[in-house]
């Protein structure tokens, strides 16, 4: 097997007597390093603006162009793209993109992050975070979309979209997701309900009061059998301050009982609130739900009953409730 290397010095305005080493399998060179690193290991010092190409790229102080590897890592600031299973911008900001498997800025964030685990660790995020997890330690701006998305130390003004969104504390952001947590500024509540589905329901609340997710049980016990009794529900939501006293509060949500197969409902109800104390509040207002389902059912407080089919109806009827906010 044949190899070959060469190896050549050149002025450094660092290290006068700097000696680059470019062998097509470890190359280590310095700064104004004029051709593009090929091998399976490329260590630069310095700044560089030519691209990185092998199994391990590291450059040890501003990046301007493209490292393509397995992990890649700059020092220093990211102005171009790192697209690997492992990015790492350690000591910087990052403006450009970080494509791959896990994705870490060590401080601000104002280009793209997409992977399965994107981190910025001790800066502001002002960018995208596009993955399964996605983290801002402090101040979160920008946008995370994955299935875990988290702000942990300081204030977000950006938008989560995830399955499950945490922040620490929000100002003009908005958490979207099944289930978002906002540690300071946030909005939780559970609630005790009766309606036109059921005479018994237990939900609760969380998010931001101007967009939340609901999770609830509900129980109906004129219902035949108990897999069409117990309903499961998951609904959406804003709250519109009138005053101090009074606020609207629309609400989307699905029922689904146990019995999959003959039982669904889906609501829409424009609440009126009416602040009895600062964490107490009673709710009231009609209601309209499409009924789908192949049983005999029977409504709670139903006005109104308008079928489509056999199987299909709309029902009118009327929602009233206690909500505890924590």
């Amino acid at each position: 097997m044949a190899s070959f290397g060469f190896a050549f010095g050149q002025n450094n305005r660092n290290n006068n007597d700097s000696v680059n080493v470019y062998t097509f399998f470890v190359n280590v060179v310095n700064e104004r390093f004029l051709p593009p690193l090929l091998g399976f290991v490329n260590i630069a010092h310095g700044n560089h603006y030519l691209p990185q190409i092998g199994f391990i790229n590291w450059n040890t102080s501003d990046f301007n162009t493209l490292q393509l590897g397995f992990v890649n890592t700059i020092g220093k600031n990211l102005n171009g793209a790192q697209i690997g299973f492992v990015n790492t911008v350690a000591g910087g900001n990052s403006n450009g993109l970080q494509l791959g498997f896990i994705n870490t800025t060590v401080k601000n964030l104002s280009g793209a992050q997409i992977g399965f685990i994107n981190t910025v660790a001790n800066g502001k995020s002002n960018g995208l975070q596009l993955g399964f997890i996605n983290t801002t330690v402090r101040n979160f701006n920008g946008a995370q979309i994955g299935f875990i998305n988290t702000a942990v130390d300081g204030n977000s003004s950006g938008i989560q979209l995830g399955f499950i969104n945490y922040v620490d504390s929000i100002e003009n952001g908005v958490p979207i997701g099944f289930l978002s947590f906002v540690k300071n500024g946030g909005y939780k509540a559970i609630q005790l309900s009766a309606g036109e589905i059921a005479p018994v329901s237990f939900s609760f609340r969380t998010g931001i009061r101007k967009f939340y997710t609901s999770l609830g049980v509900s129980y109906n016990p004129f219902n035949d059998g108990i897999d069409n009794q117990i309903f499961f529900s998951f609904g959406i939501g804003s709250i519109i301050d009138i005053n101090e006293k009074f606020f609207i509060n629309p609400e989307i949500e699905s029922y689904n009982s146990l019995n999959e197969y003959s039982r669904l409902y889906i609501s829409f109800t424009p609440n009126i609130g009416y602040n009895i104390k600062e964490n107490i509040a009673v709710l009231a207002g009609p209601s309209v739900s499409w009924d789908r389902g192949t049983n005999e059912k029977n409504s709670f407080i139903n006005l109104l009953e308008y079928k489509l089919n056999a199987d299909n109806s709309l029902i009118f009827g009327a929602r009233i409730a206690l909500r505890f906010q924590f």
